[in-house]
């Protein structure tokens, strides 16, 4: 089996355990130990914390070390820590062992970011990409059904075998991948005052960085932003709206089915273009959906419900795409010696407008009533993509009046 073949297999089933996990960690509690909503909140907190304030550090760590002890190192914590929520007596003992697990996702996913810019050769990630992203997509959509169904004749809290399972079964190929890194890599000292040294060097090391990859940062940031500001509140405003939960459910799975289907354009269609012309026009894409749906929520627009799937369909869609395109930017452009520092810092950034977004969803609401997170929502992903377009289209007259040689 090709290395790349190994490496789709690996982050297939390494998607499976993550959907299986995030489902499960959301709803164990409610069922087992009838957790209220701020439990339910700190939870979510609980399980973000580690990347929020240990991402950079812990990326430092990665790029100082041989990559495979860490994502080895990764894989087993991210199993240990399946097996003990699986056994996990109480409510205190889940929300501290879920702590645990966000701190085994730091080393791990930095750590195969690494290993797929060594491994995969420039040429195949697009398609790469694509292959990861159907599995993604497809373990977002049947990990919940299949969670449902194996309800029915096992507890909730023992389903977490079947992702530790999961992870487990990705051992033997990551073994195989391991062996197949040819470059050795000397560990670094870890001594605290030289990494102290490599931390603060965090800023220099962001402005060396190609500008294309920066201002992607910026991008992929002020749409994490969006997707915080309305995103959580959908099914409370769905069920404002007077629509039933399968309604949600509809969304949810036209959201997938959309980032299934950027996966596949990406695969058969896209491969040609330019990663960062894809994202702009992923952006574009992002935000005309946002003002449609701004458009329909504000102005009451009669039969909306109806198009509420097709416009979440093109939200997953250009959402995949700009992700896809921005993993594809990261891998050609970041320093290799640096890839774990910088996508842990931007991971950590991220967290941060993840936990930001809601908190300013509910103020609109409080302030403007239940459209105003979309409309606000839409106003950034509408200034992100006229950014982005603006930009593009300066850079190309730039480079086209620039004489040749």
């Amino acid at each position: 089996m090709k290395t790349s073949s190994k490496l789709i297999y690996v982050q297939a089933l390494s998607s499976l355990s993550l959907w299986l996990d995030i489902f499960l960690i959301f709803t164990v509690p409610v069922y087992l130990w009838h957790a209220s909503p701020s439990s339910i909140a700190f939870l979510a907190f609980c399980l973000g914390a580690p990347m929020l304030f240990l991402g950079p550090i812990v990326g430092t760590l990665i790029d100082r070390h041989d990559v495979r002890k860490t994502l080895l190192f990764g894989a087993i914590l991210r199993t240990l820590s399946t097996v003990a929520l699986a056994v996990s007596p109480d409510l205190q003992s889940f929300l501290f062992l879920v702590l645990f697990k966000g701190v085994s996702n730091l080393f791990y996913f930095p750590s195969i970011t690494i290993m797929v810019r060594q491994l995969i050769l420039a040429e195949e990630r697009k398609s790469f990409f694509s292959h990861v992203s159907v599995f993604d997509q497809s373990s977002k959509i049947l990990a919940p059904l299949l969670a449902g169904m194996l309800t029915a004749v096992l507890s909730p809290k023992d389903l977490f075998f079947l992702s530790a399972a999961a992870t487990s079964l990705t051992f033997p190929l990551l073994r195989s991948i391991c062996l197949a890194f040819r470059m050795q890599i000397n560990d670094s000292s870890t001594k605290t005052l030289p990494l102290y040294r490599d931390i603060t060097r965090g800023i220099s090391i962001f402005k060396a960085l190609p500008f294309q990859l920066r201002i992607g940062f910026l991008y992929s940031l002020l749409t994490s932003l969006a997707l915080g500001i309305y995103d959580p509140h959908l099914a409370s405003f769905l069920a404002y709206e007077g629509l039933p939960p399968v309604n949600f459910s509809v969304i949810v799975s036209a959201t997938a089915g959309g980032a299934i289907c950027a996966a596949l354009l990406m695969k058969f269609k896209l491969s040609n273009i330019d990663e960062i012309l894809l994202r702009s026009h992923a952006l574009f894409i992002f935000s005309a959906a946002l003002i449609l749906t701004a458009i329909l929520v504000f102005f009451q627009v009669p039969g909306r419900a109806y198009l509420y799937p097709l416009i979440w369909f093109l939200n997953g869609l250009s959402y995949e795409l700009l992700i896809i395109s921005s993993n594809i930017i990261l891998q050609q452009l970041c320093p290799s010696d640096n890839i774990g520092r910088v996508s842990m810092s931007f991971r950590s950034i991220q967290m941060l407008c993840v936990i930001i977004g809601p908190s300013l969803g509910t103020v609109l609401i409080i302030a403007g009533g239940r459209p105003a997170p979309f409309v606000v929502a839409a106003c950034v992903a509408f200034l992100t993509a006229s950014v982005s377009i603006a930009l593009y289209l300066y850079l190309y007259k730039k480079q086209a009046h620039t004489p040749v040689g």
